[in-house]
């Protein structure tokens, strides 16, 4: 019988860990490769989302910015359903092309309220507390709801995009609003100058 010395059982034992099929050697291979293009697509597909995101808000405040006169005259954090009716119809008669953010304000409105409860009636549900002309937030309802549908895993991409043009609007409403005039007190600093003037003559 052939005893094997320490020396060559060593030898055995590490060749047995140095080689490898070559086919695990391919699958690993494989195997990350594949782990790697899928990693490169979702980072694509990420990137394409937030360029088409980014598109659609730069066309969004073109249009909204493009109304800054209607929405001069309507503060939309302290905005009654009336007024919201009003702002509506303003938009429509400014031919504002926007047509999805118009429905969204209209179902704001005393009008559509007023539909609702009329149709509704029927069926005894009507809303006591609604008044058409208790102003309202609507920048803050709209966030609220917008958090309320995240918390419920709820679809939040029509919120999103209607909260981002409200703030547009607010944002094209501050800046369309004219500077406050300096007339008056340019006119008061020059009767008192000319007062003054007389007094040392």
């Amino acid at each position: 019988m052939q005893i094997s010395s320490a020396a060559q059982l060593w030898a055995q034992s590490t060749l047995r860990q140095d080689t490898q099929d070559p086919k695990t050697a391919a699958q690993d291979a494989g195997g990350s490769s594949v782990a790697t293009d899928a990693q490169g697509q979702k980072n694509a597909a990420q990137n394409d989302a937030q360029n088409a995101a980014a598109t659609q808000n730069t066309a969004a405040r073109t249009t909204i910015r493009g109304a800054a006169d209607v929405f001069a005259k309507y503060d939309l954090t302290k905005i009654t359903p009336t007024q919201i009716d009003a702002l509506t119809a303003d938009l429509k008669t400014a031919r504002f092309d926007d047509l999805g953010f118009v429905m969204s304000l209209e179902r704001q409105g005393a009008a559509y309220h007023a539909e609702m409860e009329a149709s509704s009636s029927v069926y005894g549900i009507d809303d006591q507390d609604f008044d058409a002309d208790a102003p309202v937030d609507l920048i803050a309802k709209t966030r609220s709801e917008l958090a309320l549908a995240q918390r419920y895993g709820q679809d939040t991409e029509r919120l999103s995009t209607q909260l981002f043009k409200l703030e547009e609007a607010q944002m094209s409403r501050a800046s369309a609003a004219p500077a406050p005039s300096s007339t008056p007190q340019l006119a008061e600093t020059l009767v008192l100058f000319q007062a003054q003037r007389l007094w040392v003559e």
